[in-house]
């Protein structure tokens, strides 16, 4: 099996600053969320230079890390908050097949569901065809969940 994402970038307006890193991302600490060499800026998602897959699984678990870390920040306290690297990527196997795959920084398995997600699963395609696009525009998104 290949897994295959396209070229990804942050915009020019970031890869071209001071903000960026040598690869063009947001230059920040992988667990923190703050920036290297700029302690007012933080970033999470697609623009921040995470060795982690983007995707909105990884943003949902980067969110109250960092606004953790900014409260703090902006209260002069320790960052205390840490990001372990979580994402989740279904692989569509077959059709009506899809294998979860979470994990973190390390490859470790970061599953969420009480059974062992490395098996195709018909329930995990249904997730990821029907339940996770709206649990994404209608409650993350909105910032219900």
């Amino acid at each position: 099996m290949i897994h295959v994402t396209p070229p990804q970038s942050a915009p020019d307006f970031i890869r071209n600053s001071s903000l960026a890193n040598a690869a063009g991302w947001v230059d920040v600490d992988k667990h923190s969320l703050q920036h290297v060499r700029y302690a007012n800026i933080f970033s999470l998602g697609d623009s921040s230079g995470l060795p982690t897959s983007k995707t909105g699984a990884a943003i949902r678990k980067q969110a109250p890390v960092l606004v953790e870390n900014l409260l703090a920040a902006m209260e002069g306290k320790q960052l205390t908050a840490s990001y372990n690297g979580y994402t989740s990527c279904p692989l569509v196997t077959g059709f009506g097949k899809l294998v979860l795959a979470e994990f973190d920084y390390d490859g470790k398995p970061q599953e969420t569901f009480p059974f062992d997600q490395s098996k195709e699963r018909w329930t995990m395609y249904i997730l990821k065809r029907y339940i996770l696009p709206w649990l994404y525009w209608a409650r993350i998104l909105p910032g219900k969940a």
